[in-house]
């Protein structure tokens, strides 16, 4: 059975309750054996000050634990909603379904789907054995005429099919994702109270083979729309786009479609787009079946009389008549490779970018003589295209004034082209399908080069910090320690994800016998029981929450040993000095350690280097003001996947 939300709440609220008794009790424990015992038990205070330090930890890192593994949304599974919170849910559904058309409209205004006016998309019906039996579909076995244009589709899906479940398939470039975007955003318009929300969910960001698809669902909400995980909602309150099943890897898209099967009836609402021959090849195999219940259609071409209209009316006046050769070429041959390389949707909106809205010459697209090579080339050529000047790419409306959807709310900076495309195809190669933000830059550098840095600086600082405290041979030796367990830790294991709970106890088990075993070692050596035990405790939940947690774990847990033998074997040192080495030294771990100093780190490698820019956030959000990037959520993605795979290529 699928455990809830508020099931994980409840533990956070349990530990952070445990917490707030904890730590007062402890500094009253403290307080008070100091009054009654004074400053001449320097081991024991030693000993008490490294156990509390390494107690926190854990209970800090015990809370984040649970509190990160509540908002993961492979843990959410299915959430267990009593009846009396259907109006909370209800509620719920109202805040994601505005949410979802603010993302949407945005993008839809980047993206210039409506400037100065839609493409004529248009699209046939595909019947079996593409799609389920029409008997599954409709009810009976007569086919169902789908075919429409753009502004078509809701109406479409709303009235000719039973239940709103379709496959949209098209050729690269062809426009399923402005399809499906400007669906979801007419099924937010017509929705009444209640409804389903319409959420475009991407593909290539679920690995079947790993994750659930339940939990992927909720994962994205969380990412994509803001979605809260606190406040509970239904999947059957939600109409599923999920866009580009060709952008997953092909081992992963049988099961795919085996899960998506298995985890939606055939009256939940459902939307899939894919490429038609990564579709096809899908489906032909053994183990996957066709999407139950759904109808499929495939978008067409656009026909010369498209291509001549859209290349018109974005062109300015003055310069129409330098699109003579190309329009004669494109009436002459009709099914030519000139007018196959400008039949989509893509290739068409580059070419407006391209020659459309600059004084280039449209004459240099005949020279090509394949599709292909003229795809090419309009792709090479939107980076210099939008990254010319210092401000981006303006587009017209039908009067030739610039138009509202290109409006930016700030100018776009200035970045020379060839540095802008040796960045972007950086963010190409590197972030690949799985999104690009500023955080994520930390991946992009390698673990031994943050292990280095981080080593050296946290050695500096114990070792200045104890070389006061306890001399330089004492100094010395922590500084360097501490310098090689955390270039060690960080270049081998430095652990971003909460272990599962099953290794969690295992790694508390291991714990408890480590602590027993040093408990007997420590009282026979002849130290006194409490010293034993507190020395045998530290080094156990140092142990447990090094294993567990992360960097700062081991480096409290080694300043927790440091601290505990130098009070018992140099008992003439001053306990209020170690103290206050240890505190320094603690806050200084920690701001080394923290989130904001590796993107610091990253960002600076990275400038160094010459792969990206320093203002590397500024330079992604520029380039999603130019259109050379889309924003769903806190992440960025290429325009298109056949941009990204271009800008991979080296020259």
């Amino acid at each position: 059975m699928a455990r809830s939300n508020s099931d994980f709440r409840g533990w956070y609220w349990w530990a952070l309750v445990a917490t707030s008794i904890l730590v007062p009790f402890l500094t009253i424990a403290v307080a008070v054996l100091f009054v009654s015992q004074g400053r001449e038990y320097a081991d024991q205070w030693a000993s008490i000050f490294s156990f509390v330090v390494t107690a926190l930890v854990a209970v800090a890192a015990m809370i984040g634990w649970l509190r990160q593994r509540a908002k993961r949304g492979g843990d959410l599974g299915t959430l267990d909603v009593a009846e009396p919170e259907a109006d909370a849910m209800a509620a719920h559904a109202e805040r994601l379904a505005a949410k979802v058309e603010q993302v949407w409209k945005s993008e839809e205004l980047r993206q210039r789907l409506l400037d100065p006016e839609p493409l004529p998309v248009s699209w046939r019906t595909v019947g079996p054995p593409v799609s389920d039996h029409w008997r599954v579909i409709g009810g009976d076995d007569l086919p169902i005429d789908l075919d429409g244009s753009l502004d078509d589709l809701y109406r479409t899906i709303h009235t000719k099919l039973p239940r709103t479940r379709l496959v949209v398939l098209g050729e690269p470039g062809s426009g399923k994702t402005s399809l499906v975007m400007r669906f979801a955003l007419a099924c937010l318009s017509a929705r009444e109270q209640g409804g389903p929300v319409p959420v475009i969910l991407r593909l290539s960001t679920w690995t079947p083979s790993s994750r659930p698809i339940v939990g992927w669902i909720y994962a994205r909400l969380v990412k994509d729309y803001d979605y809260d995980p606190a406040e509970p909602l239904s999947l059957d309150r939600l109409l599923l786009i999920l866009d580009g099943l060709d952008e997953m890897p092909a081992s992963e898209r049988e099961l795919a479609l085996t899960q998506i099967n298995a985890a939606f009836s055939a009256r939940h609402p459902l939307v899939l787009t894919s490429r038609t021959a990564e579709y096809l090849a899908t489906i032909d195999s053994q183990q996957a079946d066709v999407l139950t219940a759904a109808a499929a259609i495939e978008i067409k071409p656009l026909d010369v009389a498209a291509i001549r209209d859209y290349l018109t009316i974005t062109t300015k006046p003055a310069r129409l008549p330098g699109w003579s050769k190309v329009f004669a070429e494109l009436t002459a041959d009709p099914e030519g490779e000139l007018a196959r390389g400008l039949s989509t949707p893509l290739a068409l909106s580059l070419a407006r970018v391209a020659y459309a809205e600059r004084a280039a010459n449209p004459d240099h697209l005949l020279t090509f003589t394949t599709r292909r090579d003229l795809e090419v080339h309009l792709l090479r050529e939107l980076v210099p295209a939008l990254y010319s000047g210092s401000a981006g790419h303006h587009g017209r409306g039908r009067s030739g004034s610039p138009s509202r959807s290109s409006a930016y709310e700030q100018p776009s900076l200035a970045w020379h082209p060839d540095a802008a495309r040796h960045w972007l195809s950086f963010l190409a190669r590197h972030c690949g399908r799985r999104g690009i933000s500023s955080p994520g830059l930390i991946d992009l550098v390698p673990s031994w080069v943050y292990g280095l840095i981080l080593g050296l600086l946290s050695g500096l600082c114990v070792g200045t910090a104890f070389d006061v405290a306890a001399g330089p041979v004492g100094g010395a030796l922590l500084g360097t320690a501490m310098a090689m367990a955390t270039f060690v830790y960080v270049f081998v294991k430095d652990c971003q994800e909460p272990p599962p709970s099953s290794l969690m106890m295992s790694w508390i088990a291991a714990s408890a016998f480590f602590a027993f075993v040093l408990g007997l070692f420590t009282m026979g050596a002849g130290l006194r029981a409490d010293q034993g035990v507190v020395i045998a405790l530290g080094a156990a939940l140092w142990l447990q929450v090094t294993l567990s947690r992360g960097l700062i774990a081991l480096q409290v847990g080694l300043l927790d040993i440091a601290v505990v033998h130098t009070a018992v074997t140099r008992p003439s040192i001053s306990s209020d000095a170690l103290a206050l080495a240890s505190l320094v030294t603690v806050v200084a771990l920690s701001v080394l350690s923290a989130f904001r100093l590796r993107l610091f780190l990253a960002r600076a490698v990275l400038a160094a280097s010459g792969r990206l820019p320093w203002r590397v956030a500024t330079f992604i959000e520029d380039g999603h003001r130019r259109g050379v990037l889309r924003q769903v959520g806190d992440l960025y993605y290429f325009r298109h996947d056949l941009l990204r795979q271009q800008l991979t290529q080296k020259e």
